[in-house]
């Protein structure tokens, strides 16, 4: 699956991340190559996000994301929060009404 299939709601993830970590923006990004539809790339992030959530200074010290983007292990724990968060908000949603 490429990114540019994903709807509206499902993107604004990817954007979201942006907002605090291109790093984090990629990964999430790159995920979608391991997925054949939408809700997959949405419960493989999930995942991600969970792990994120529960050991953010794993994830900030393998990506080393104090020293390159500035970001905190706080900072990457709530943006994770938020994007499970939106994720089930898109998973709750019937794909063709997520492109609103």
């Amino acid at each position: 699956m490429d990114t540019d299939d994903l709807s509206e709601m499902a993107y604004g993830i990817i954007v979201h991340a942006a907002q605090v970590s291109d790093t984090l923006k990629a990964d999430l990004g790159a995920r979608n190559l391991r997925y054949a539809n939408e809700d997959d790339w949405l419960r493989g992030v999930q995942k991600l996000l969970q792990k994120i959530i529960q050991e953010p200074d794993e994830y900030m010290d393998y990506w080393n994301l104090e020293e390159e983007e500035g970001v905190t292990a706080s900072q990457i724990q709530e943006i994770a929060v938020y994007l499970y968060r939106r994720a089930d908000e898109t998973l709750a949603r019937p794909f063709p009404k997520r492109n609103r």
